[in-house]
């Protein structure tokens, strides 16, 4: 709907504590703000790395319109499903097909010591998920190397329940969390000042050229440098956004 107001919110170390869990800390300050955001007619839409069938439980769940899974690649509003693929350039496979298909997986586990972020995988259409700890730029160069451009390697930020270990999603190029909020946006007619994003990683950062204010939750990583900062981590952090949208 044409000039109402949204909250894009990334899920895995936003919305949700460690573990994926939405009352880690026994609190219900989040769900009281949800049920606010919803009664101000706020718009709380999740971007998430998760894939179709976990965002579209998370979004009956907790009764929010719409979700944008696989980092901006699935865009689910009730029983629908669009794709936006960016640079994918196969017709009649997935992105994840063309990954195990075409070598590029068993290019990428050559280059860098990766492995498979089981069992979240399962059920996969755009991205894959791995883990470990590599240098993305050094990576993406050599898929460019062999004829793999159309794909990346993307940060997506630390693992609360691994120290030192990272989420890495291997995706078609020119998609991303920025790609899938402006596809949103231009979609539901939503200028770029009624919207607004909380996240914890870069790739969450990135977004803030498409939104009127970006946000990092407190338990982000210290070495992001950003202005905007909650005081409580997690869920209780987007609650304090809430809160102030909703003045």
């Amino acid at each position: 709907m044409a000039n109402r107001r949204v909250l894009y919110v990334d899920v895995d170390g936003t919305l949700v504590g460690p573990g994926g869990d939405l009352f880690w800390d026994g609190s219900t300050t989040l769900a009281e703000a949800l049920l606010a955001a919803r009664a101000a007619d706020l718009s709380v839409v999740p971007v998430t790395g998760r894939g179709r069938v976990q965002v579209r439980e998370l979004c009956r769940l907790l009764g929010f319109p719409r979700g944008i899974g696989e980092l901006g690649c699935v865009h689910l509003e009730g029983n629908e499903a669009r794709y936006e693929l960016g640079d994918f350039p196969f017709v009649g496979e997935t992105p994840v097909e063309a990954f195990l298909a075409r070598g590029v997986l068993d290019l990428v586990r050559a280059t860098a010591e990766l492995e498979s972020h089981d069992p979240w995988n399962e059920g996969r259409e755009a991205t894959l998920i791995m883990r470990g700890r590599v240098d993305v730029v050094a990576v993406n160069e050599t898929l460019g190397e062999h004829g793999f451009g159309w794909c990346e390697l993307v940060d997506n930020g630390a693992l609360s329940r691994r120290p030192g270990w990272r989420a890495y999603h291997l995706a078609p190029a020119g998609t991303g969390k920025v790609a899938g909020v402006a596809v949103d946006r231009q979609r539901h007619g939503i200028e770029a000042a009624d919207a607004f994003y909380v996240g914890d990683s870069a790739a969450d950062l990135a977004c803030a050229p498409e939104v009127g204010e970006c946000w990092l939750v407190a338990n982000a990583e210290d070495d992001l440098e950003w202005p905007l900062r909650t005081e409580a981590p997690y869920g209780a952090g987007v609650a304090e956004v809430i809160t102030r949208l909703l003045g």
